[in-house]
Order: C-alpha cells, then sequence, then structure tokens
C-alpha cells in the first residue's frame, strides 16, 4: 500500500544540514490542481504587498523631495550613500542561507523554527554591526571634498543597519518557510515606519535634513522590532545553526552579492563623486520612482528561490524558457505606459522644480525593467545552491559600465 511517509532520519543526522534528495510520490490529480490554486493567491497576494511596498517606497522619496528640495534631496542622498550600497552586500549571503534553511521540510516545527528565528536575530546583528563599522569608514575617507561636511549625518545614518539587517534576515525565515503573510506584513511595516515618521513630524513640528537622518535610524529599530513579536527567548533562548557555522556557509553568496549589489548601486556612487548635490538630488529622487518595473519579476524570484531549495523539484528547459519570456513581455509592456506618463506624472506629484529629473527616470527605465527580470532568474540559480554563477557577468557589466558612465555623464549635464 502507498504512503507518503518517510523513513526515520537517523539519530545521528544533522538536523540543520542542507536539503538533501529525497523520494516523494506523485500527489493525485486533485491535490495538484488544489495546490497550484494555493501557489497562484500566495503569488498574486504577495504582488499586491509588493506593489503597496514599492508605493510606500514612492511616497518616502516624494516626501522627502517636497520636504527638503532638490539640493536637501542630494544631501540626504549623500549621507545615506554607503549604508545603501553596503546593505545587502553587508548580510555576507545570511539572507540566501537563512532562507535555504527555512525552506527545509525539518525546519518547519515550531521549536526548530524558533531556534532558526533566534539564530537569524544574532546573525543580523552581527553583521549589521560589522557593516556599520565599515560603512563608517566609507565615509571617514570616501565623501568627496565638497561633501564632507555631510559626514557626521552619514555616521548616524549608518547605525541603521543593525535593525535593517536583522529585519532582512529575520524575514527570510518567513519566506524560506513559505509563511509569506507574516513575511508581507513585516515588510509593509518596515516600508511604512520611515514615511509615516516623515509626515508625522511635518504635521506636528517640522522636517529637515538633521531630523530627516535621525527618523531614518528610528525607523529601521521599529522594522526590527516587529520581527521580535512573538518569539520567546531572544536574548537567552536556544539558537541553531551556529552563527558561526552560517557565515561560514554564507560566504559564496556573500561573493555573489557583492558582485551583484555593487553593480547594480554603482550609479549612485559615480552620481555623488561626479556631480554637484542638486542634479544628485533630482537622480536620487527618480530611483524609486522606477521601482514598479521591478516589482512582478522580483516576486516571482522569492517563489523561484524557494523552488530552487527544494531538491526534489527542478526547472526544466521549457519552464525557463516559459518564465523568461513571460517576463520579458511583462516588462516591455509596462516600459511603454510608464515612458509615456512618467513626465507629466513627475511633474505633478513632486512639483515643477523637478522637471528637470524626468530625463533620469526615461535613463532609468529599460535598465530597470531588464533588472527585475535578471534578479528573478538569478534568485533560481541562487535557491539551487550556485550563487557564483553570475558573477563574471556582473564583473564584465561593471568594467564596462563604469568608463562609459565616466565619460558620457559630464557632457550629458552640459548640454
Amino acid at each position: 500500500m502507498a504512503t507518503d511517509l518517510q523513513p526515520p532520519k537517523p539519530a545521528s543526522e544533522d538536523p540543520y544540514a542542507p536539503p538533501k534528495e529525497v523520494e516523494q510520490t506523485s500527489p493525485s490529480f486533485l491535490s495538484r490542481g488544489l495546490r497550484q490554486m494555493r501557489r497562484g493567491r500566495t503569488f498574486f497576494s504577495t504582488v499586491f504587498f509588493a506593489f503597496g511596498v514599492v508605493a510606500l517606497q514612492m511616497a518616502q522619496g516624494i516626501l522627502l523631495a517636497r520636504l527638503l528640495g532638490a539640493e536637501g534631496r542630494g544631501e540626504y542622498a549623500t549621507a545615506v550613500l554607503y549604508v545603501q550600497m553596503l546593505l545587502y552586500i553587508g548580510l555576507f549571503g545570511g539572507l540566501e542561507v537563512i532562507c535555504r534553511y527555512a525552506a527545509d521540510s525539518r525546519s518547519q516545527d515550531d521549536r526548530r523554527q524558533f531556534r532558526l528565528r533566534r539564530a537569524a536575530f544574532r546573525l543580523g546583528l552581527v553583521t549589521g554591526a560589522g557593516t556599520t563599522l565599515f560603512v563608517m569608514a566609507l565615509n571617514l575617507l570616501g565623501l568627496p571634498a565638497s561633501k564632507q561636511f555631510l559626514m557626521p549625518l552619514a555616521m548616524l545614518c549608518a547605525l541603521s543597519l543593525v535593525g535593517q539587517h536583522v529585519m532582512l534576515i529575520m524575514t527570510a525565515v518567513d519566506r524560506g518557510s513559505g509563511h509569506f503573510k507574516a513575511y508581507n506584513w513585516r515588510k509593509i511595516f518596515a516600508a511604512a515606519a520611515f514615511p509615516a515618521l516623515l509626515l508625522a513630524s511635518y504635521l506636528v513640528w517640522q522636517v529637515n535634513l538633521t531630523i530627516a537622518c535621525v527618523l531614518f535610524v528610528i525607523a529601521s529599530l521599529l522594522s526590527m522590532a516587529t520581527c521580535l513579536i512573538g518569539l520567546p527567548g531572544v536574548i537567552r533562548g536556544e539558537h541553531a545553526p551556529p552563527v558561526g557555522r552560517l557565515i561560514k556557509e554564507s560566504r559564496p553568496y556573500a561573493l555573489s552579492m557583492l558582485a551583484t549589489d555593487f553593480f547594480e548601486r554603482m550609479d549612485l556612487l559615480l552620481v555623488m563623486w561626479m556631480t554637484p548635490l542638486v542634479t544628485q538630488g533630482y537622480y536620487a529622487a527618480m530611483v524609486p520612482v522606477a521601482y514598479p518595473l521591478t516589482v512582478i519579476p522580483n516576486t516571482l524570484g522569492l517563489f523561484l528561490f524557494n523552488a530552487g531549495a527544494d531538491s526534489t523539484k527542478k526547472l526544466t528547459k521549457r519552464d525557463f524558457h516559459r518564465i523568461l519570456g513571460l517576463s520579458l513581455l511583462v516588462q516591455a509592456a509596462s516600459v511603454i505606459p510608464f515612458v509615456l506618463l512618467i513626465g507629466p506624472l513627475v511633474r505633478l506629484v513632486y512639483g515643477e522644480a523637478f522637471g528637470p529629473a524626468v530625463i533620469f527616470a526615461y535613463w532609468l527605465a529599460p535598465v530597470s525593467a531588464l533588472k527585475g527580470v535578471l534578479q528573478g532568474l538569478d534568485s533560481y540559480v541562487k535557491g539551487r545552491g550556485r550563487p557564483l554563477a553570475s558573477i563574471l557577468c556582473r564583473v564584465v557589466a561593471a568594467v564596462i559600465m563604469a568608463p562609459a558612465i565616466i565619460v558620457a555623464l559630464p557632457s550629458r549635464l552640459c548640454s
């Protein structure tokens, strides 16, 4: 008689070893259909929440632009630049490693989930503290002479990294274990915290550059706090796997993230070094405007990562071509109305003072659309445990991109 029960694991087997190949009986047609319906609902609800996160990020960008003006927006962009650049690189692959552990079915019971969450909390503290120190050193040594007066605020903004790292790594437990409801609400709260604080401060008092930086740090701590709700024994409770082991296993992911994220944020670094504060403010204001073009493929990437981490499944070549073709079609259909509408919308929402920034939105639109597709597919490769596969492509792209921008950007600004 067929059974779905698996033979018991040997007592000596490591309960936190990476997932291994296991045999599964084929589900019935009805169970497959129900499972696909549940996955479809989960995917579309996650897309909905992802658009909500993007809407909040855009609201944050609009508030900063309106409250600080173009030059103040450029000053804020400088203060948070190295925080933005090192945020994901400094995770040192911890997000992906925690997500893979959470995707293992052996980590689904409450006791192991609690241990994994506590381990994620400790890992976030370690990576956050280390990245904070590194960002402070970059702020001390790596700001242009004309912008070094912003160093104290840049040092203040670096303190946000601990809260952001803990939030990102702990939500990876929800993501990997398939608890997308908790994952979605925590991400929404994290995205809403800073713009809500900005709006409240504006309504009851005022907002200037210093206040914005202080609220940025407070928002990161509030985001971290939401991930600790319902977790007993946060400080003294048992945690597993050990942080040292997680860091060791995360190194391949860290190298991949270094190549990927540095390439994707190199534009912010070059703009800071090569443009005045007003132009930097225009560019920084348009970056979140292009975020909606990355939502659908990035959300698909969450599910592709989990599918890749499941050793019992594997995408066929036909599956890959179908996903790639559909993603490109969706992105192409999104870019066209974006380019047609973005000019009037920017002038309406940001004000006529940000009219010169529209050109940056046009530049960012196709780049963001393609970036979303690449990130979605890259998530599957990382889920399969091959994070180094895309490094060469990113390095070559960075080598081409840097000199091209150095040559083209000044002439564009002067024309």
